[in-house]
C-alpha cells in the first residue's frame, strides 16, 4: 500500500510521542525515518518504529532523547547520545559540525552512546543541499561482517557517506556499507525462500553459503575483500574508538533486546568557502557530472548515474505516488497507533 509522505510522517510522530519523545525530537526522528523510505532505503525507514517501540517498552531506550556535550573546542566536539534515538542525536551532531565548520573551515564532531542513526545519505544530503557544505558521516554497528580471511564476524556493516553540493541539481551522495550487501537483503531472501548469490555471506562454520537462513546464522563478507575489511576497521576506529563509544564485539544489535547498543558516529563538515568560491565550486561540479554522464556507454546501459541519483529519482517517484509500505510493516504501525489512540488511513 502507498501512503502519502505527510500521513506517514504524522503517524511516526504520533508513535514517537506516545513512547515519551518530545514534540521537537519526534518531528526530527519521524522525518528522518520517512525520508529513508522516500529514498528507497527501507531498512532504515518506518519499519524501525516497531523495534523502537519494543526497545522503549523494555526500557532499553532513554526517552526523551537528551544529547549532552562531553567536550567542545574550536572545530571539534564530543557528544553523548545517552542511549536515546540515534536519528535525533545524529541530527544534532550534524548541525553542530556545520556550525563549527562555518567558523573554522573544517569541523569534526564525535557522537557516542547512541543507537542506529538512520540512513547516512539522508543526513549528508541534507547538509550538502541545505547548507552547501561537503558532509562526511560514518557510523559503526554490531558485529555482522567477517574481516578478510576470518570465518566469524567482528565488524559491523560500518557505512560511510559523503555528499557534495552541485549547482542546479541534487548533491552527489555516496552512501555505502563496508559489506558486499546489507543484512536486510539476506533477511528478505530468507522470508521469500530464495537463495542468495555466492560471495555474499558465510555460514556459522565460516564457509560460503547461498542459503539465506544459514547466512543469518553466520555473517556477511566485506566489500572488495581486504579493501572493505580495511574500510570497516577504519570506520570502527573513527566512529567508535575515537568517540568513546562501543566498538567491534562490544556493540549490541538494535534489532535484539540485548541492552544498549553503544553505537558511535563521526561527522566531518567542510565549509567550501574557506577553500574556494562556493558558487564556482558547485558550477564546476555541475560540468564535471555532465561530462561524466556524456561518456560513451556500455552496451545495454541507458544512462550513467552519479552517486545518489537513483535515490533522488526514487524520492521524486514516492513524492508523486506515495511511499510503498509492506503489509507487515503497515500492520505493525497500525497496532502501535491503536495503542496510542490514533490510526493510519491510506
Amino acid at each position: 500500500m502507498r501512503i502519502p509522505e505527510p500521513k506517514l510522517v504524522a503517524a511516526a510522530e504520533t508513535i514517537l510521542r506516545h513512547i515519551g519523545e518530545s514534540e521537537e525530537n519526534a518531528s526530527i526522528a519521524a522525518r528522518a525515518l520517512v525520508r529513508a523510505d522516500m529514498r528507497g532505503v527501507s531498512t532504515h525507514g518506518v519499519n524501525l518504529l516497531r523495534m523502537i517501540y519494543k526497545r522503549a517498552e523494555a526500557g532499553m531506550l532513554a526517552i526523551p532523547t537528551r544529547v549532552s556535550t562531553v567536550a567542545a573546542r574550536n572545530g571539534t566536539a564530543v557528544l553523548d547520545g545517552n542511549n536515546g534515538l540515534g536519528q535525533v542525536a545524529g541530527y544534532y551532531a550534524l548541525d553542530l559540525s556545520i556550525q563549527k565548520a562555518r567558523a573554522c573551515g573544517i569541523a569534526m564532531v564525535e557522537l557516542r552512546n547512541t543507537n542506529n542513526i538512520g540512513a547516512l545519505g539522508c543526513l549528508t544530503e541534507l547538509a550538502a543541499s541545505r547548507d552547501r557544505v561537503i558532509s562526511i558521516c560514518m557510523t559503526n554497528g554490531n558485529p555482522s561482517v567477517a574481516p578478510f580471511g576470518a570465518g566469524e564476524p567482528f565488524f559491523g556493516t560500518n557505512p560511510i557517506s559523503i555528499a557534495v553540493p552541485v549547482a542546479d541539481r541534487a548533491p552527489i551522495v555516496l552512501d555505502m556499507s563496508s559489506s558486499v550487501v546489507a543484512r536486510g537483503k539476506i533477511r528478505l531472501a530468507s522470508l521469500k525462500g530464495e537463495p542468495i548469490p555466492h560471495g555474499w555471506a558465510l555460514n556459522a562454520a565460516g564457509e560460503p553459503t547461498t542459503d539465506p537462513r544459514e547466512a543469518l546464522k553466520g555473517c556477511l563478507v566485506p566489500l572488495g575483500g581486504p579493501k572493505g575489511s580495511g574500510l570497516a576497521m577504519m570506520v570502527d576506529i573513527l566512529a567508535g574508538v575515537l568517540s568513546g563509544a562501543a566498538y567491534s564485539r562490544r556493540l549490541k544489535s538494535f534489532h535484539e533486546l540485548e541492552g544498549p547498543t553503544g553505537v558511535g558516529a563521526s561527522f566531518i563538515t567542510i565549509d567550501i568557502g574557506h577553500f574556494t568560491d562556493p558558487e564556482a565550486f558547485c558550477h564546476t561540479l555541475k560540468d564535471y557530472v555532465q561530462e561524466m554522464k556524456s561518456l560513451r556507454r556500455q552496451p545495454g546501459i541507458e544512462e550513467i548515474l552519479a552517486p545518489g541519483e537513483l535515490e533522488q529519482l526514487k524520492e521524486e517517484e514516492n513524492r508523486r505516488l506515495g511511499i510503498e509500505v509492506p503489509d507487515e510493516v503497515l500492520e505493525g504501525i497500525r497496532q502501535i497507533l491503536q495503542k496510542a489512540g490514533s490510526s493510519l488511513d491510506p
